[in-house]
């Protein structure tokens, strides 16, 4: 009889429907060999959420047994949400350990964006960031060839260790799983959904050469747009195939909406050309500078749709973040969201909730 779900890695319990691992008892014992806890079964079939509580402490315990044990660490990060899924401690949590960073979802880039430019902006952005890794892979967990080459980097470097899958949550770490089993053409799969902390205790998947691939639970990371969603929200802006850029061309004294999570505001500079890479399911609007604040009071629950009423006051306080940007291309950066090409000269007040992380840096494309 199996312990453990084999959608999220908790441990099966049949008292308490609030904490991981719940199962009714009778599910249990109709197939003790195979089964989902209530929460990922709901996930796989119904894509409804069920709420489990996630402790500081047992984050910490999970860092303890990864650092103790000298594994490889593979660190998941999403590149098209580097500054908001890095984790900056990373060698502080595992100094002893190797480390591969691994950048998920390049498949959310156009077909023309250069693997080879994003890697040096890659490295040139860790090198800044003080974060040392052995090495840095880009992939996408839907493309074969990447798995394979990941495979082989793993296997390159595990030392004949077990390796351990580490990230934020949502940078696709069970995607990589499950692409891991399609390459071996196991049948087992790990539940995968845009939902917070979908993966709950460590997951075990064999490799060829005796050793497990495991992946732990995702860091939850409360300054993304997406950690304050709804179910309905969130699956309306997780991206279901490449991000097409839109671009917009703004003069000083107008304004930029994206959906209801931020407004640009040009106030100075020559024309510009400000090029939004979000989900398809952001409402993007321009307007007069002048018209902006009234806009935004009247239209924020009908046209530009999201954020609702509810995940605003979650997210706190609109506040304003002042930047320039010149000749360089620069990107702006909404975590959780995607970012804004800025081209061109000017200053820009960008307001956005106090709990989102808004950023400004080097274009990455």
């Amino acid at each position: 009889m199996k312990t453990r779900c084999e959608g999220c890695g908790a441990k099966i319990q049949t008292t308490d429907p609030t904490q991981k691992g719940y199962i009714k008892s009778e599910v249990y014992l109709k197939n003790p060999d195979n089964f989902y806890c209530e929460r990922c079964f709901n996930l796989l079939h119904y894509n409804r959420n069920t709420e489990v509580e996630y402790s500081e402490a047992g984050f910490l315990e999970n860092v303890q047994k990864i650092a103790a044990s000298g594994s490889l660490v593979v660190h998941v990060v999403d590149i098209f949400d580097l500054d908001g899924t890095v984790i900056k401690k990373i060698n502080e949590y595992f100094p002893n350990n190797r480390i591969l960073l691994v950048a998920n979802k390049f498949d959310l880039f156009l077909n023309s964006v250069k693997v080879t430019k994003v890697r040096t902006y890659l490295n040139e952005f860790l090198k800044n960031q003080n974060i040392h890794a052995e090495k840095t892979l880009i992939i996408s967990s839907l493309n074969e060839e990447d798995i394979k080459r990941l495979l082989k980097n793993i296997h390159d470097m595990q030392d004949g260790q077990d390796v351990y899958l580490f990230g934020m949550t949502n940078t696709g770490k069970s995607s990589i799983i499950n692409g891991i089993n399609r390459f071996y053409k196991k049948d087992a799969r790990i539940v995968v959904n845009n939902s917070i902390s979908t993966t709950l205790d460590f997951i075990k998947i064999g490799l060829p050469n005796g050793t497990f691939i495991i992946d732990s639970p995702g860091i939850i990371n409360d300054f993304q747009v997406t950690y304050y969603l709804d179910k309905a929200n969130l699956n309306l802006l997780t991206p279901k195939t490449f991000i097409k850029p839109a671009a917009y061309q703004l003069n000083p004294e107008q304004a930029l909406f994206i959906g209801g999570f931020v407004i640009i505001k040009f106030l100075k500079g020559t024309r510009s050309s400000m090029i939004v890479n979000v989900p398809s399911g952001v409402v993007i609007h321009r307007t007069k500078l002048e018209n902006a604040d009234a806009f935004y009071a009247e239209h924020k629950d009908d046209l530009l749709k999201i954020p609702n009423e509810n995940e605003r006051s979650k997210m706190g306080k609109m506040v304003a973040h002042k930047f320039t940007f010149a000749e360089d291309k620069k990107d702006l950066t909404i975590s959780g969201l995607g970012f804004v090409a800025l081209v061109g000269n000017g200053e820009i007040e960008v307001w956005s909730f106090e709990k989102i992380k808004i950023g400004i840096r080097e274009a990455i494309v």
